[in-house]
């Protein structure tokens, strides 16, 4: 057993003790303070009743104390890894996270043991990565669980799980996990520094970790990467990055972050090299359709009609003239009705969600052109943004936002308002660093074998330098 110290020692008499526990704890019915009788004396006990597992606790703790061969020695009596908690602060904490706790007459020191059954999750694909190729299970609520998961893929003794207690009043457990001899240090001691100075009474998800450390709160490039799949974790601690998981979600955080990860899957590296690059080019394109497509179309259109055909002028102008907006408030306001079927078939359950969002795109995109409220060319754009947003989920607020932002300079300044945007876009992209690593750093001779191309996993014999600094090649 080890010692775990505190403050607030324990009272000579377990009576004394008893009244102290139930002035700490008042009047929450879910906590078990339990008197009974051993062999030898009387003891106490104390656990969270939905936390333990009861049937363990009357197995391998109180028949053993109850028996007639119980000779005082409570520590060889359990038939469960246990230690000691020298005063009440550090039993209560350790009984708050899920353990029973053990007070002996006549000893000092209470007695922690782990009985923990938790109600949790099981282990299911992840709706926001969905693969076809690859392992399907992702993340649960359970810390536990999901660093087990981990250390299924990566067998090695080098990794390394570090645990830490976040918020004062929640005290969630933060793990960081790393590759040792393969981890960014500098970002590692970065990483650390922050958490360390995180002063909050609440640490519910690891958005909250997000933001308390980052560099920008209010840029749209996140310094941060996410996932809810082990294979994906794995695969970016093996390139020198480093994991954060939190107690009770089950998406886990990685930096150092570059943007080009939002183009990367998977599943890049289980298909074929030709399959992989095709898929890479057709997310990159998505990105350029969901960010440029309505702010060029408005601007092209109103101010620029010279670059369309006249084929294809004629038709958009016989189309448009029919409606009784401009042209920037059908995009705006068909941008700002999808923005609302999205958001619905997000928060309703998962069957009436789909329906929502399908029945209402077409019915009201149908009515609103036979109304003449919006053009057919208008829906057109709009719709193929949309479905090109859907490629990339991971810079959903990103584009949300670019993409308005194009609309609104297009539409008063043409293309010199979207070469403005472009620039301040491109300017915060480069000026945004995770944790010493720059975004868009990802470039030389062996890292474009995976940025933005997928080469041969073969070919592929160094790991990427801006993050890892050291130990680049990946064999020998």
């Amino acid at each position: 057993m080890h010692l775990i110290r505190g403050k607030n020692r324990f009272p000579r008499k377990l009576q004394q003790c008893e009244a102290e526990l139930m002035k700490i704890f008042g009047k929450s019915t879910d906590i078990v303070i339990q008197r009974f009788e051993t062999h030898r004396a009387e003891a106490l006990l104390l656990y969270v009743d939905g936390m333990v597992d009861k049937d363990l606790i009357d197995r391998d703790l109180l028949t053993p104390l109850k028996s007639d061969g119980f000779d005082g020695e409570v520590a060889y009596a359990l038939k469960a890894p246990c230690r000691s908690a020298e005063d009440i602060d550090a039993m209560v904490s350790e009984v708050l996270s899920g353990n029973t706790a053990l007070i002996y007459k006549g000893r000092k020191q209470a007695i922690i043991a782990d009985f923990k059954k938790f109600d949790k999750r099981g282990v299911e694909s992840p709706e926001s990565e969905v693969v076809v190729r690859g392992p399907k299970e992702g993340f649960v609520e359970n810390l536990r669980t999901n660093t087990a998961m981990l250390r299924r893929k990566i067998k090695t003794p080098r990794l390394i799980i570090e645990s830490l207690v976040l918020g004062k009043q929640t005290n969630t457990i933060i793990s960081l996990a790393y590759v040792e001899g393969i981890v960014n240090l500098d970002s590692l001691q970065m990483l650390r520094s922050r958490l360390e100075q995180v002063d909050t009474d609440a640490i519910l998800e690891s958005g909250y970790i997000e933001q308390f450390i980052e560099d920008k709160p209010f840029s749209l490039v996140s310094s941060f990467g996410l996932t809810q799949k082990p294979d994906v974790l794995a695969g970016r601690l093996l390139e020198g990055r480093i994991g954060i998981f939190c107690d009770g979600t089950p998406h886990v955080l990685t930096v150092p972050h570059l943007f080009i990860e939002n183009l990367q899957t998977s599943e890049d590296y289980y298909n074929r090299t030709l399959i992989a690059i095709f898929m890479r080019a057709i997310r990159l394109f998505a990105l350029f359709i969901s960010l440029y497509l309505p702010g060029l179309f408005l601007a092209v259109t109103t101010y620029h009609q010279e670059m369309i055909p006249w084929v294809f002028l004629s038709t958009l102008i016989s189309a448009i003239e029919k409606t009784p907006l401009p042209l920037g408030a059908e995009i705006l306001f068909l941008t700002l009705m999808f923005e609302l079927l999205r958001e619905s078939g997000t928060r309703l359950p998962k069957a009436i969600g789909s329906a929502v969002s399908i029945v209402g795109a077409l019915i009201i995109g149908e009515a609103a052109v036979n109304a003449g409220i919006v053009s057919a060319p208008t829906v057109i754009v709009v719709a193929l943004t949309a479905v090109c947003s859907f490629i990339i989920p991971s810079l959903n607020e990103f584009m949300t936002i670019y993409r308005l932002l194009y609309i609104l300079a297009g539409g008063m300044m043409g293309l010199i308002g979207i070469a403005g945007v472009s620039t301040i876009m491109l300017a915060q992209m480069v000026s945004t660093d995770s944790f010493g690593v720059a975004a868009l750093s990802d470039v030389g001779k062996e890292n474009m074998k995976d940025n933005p191309l997928r080469m041969p996993l073969w070919s592929m014999k160094y790991r990427p330098s801006p993050i890892v600094g050291k130990n680049r090649k990946r064999r020998k």
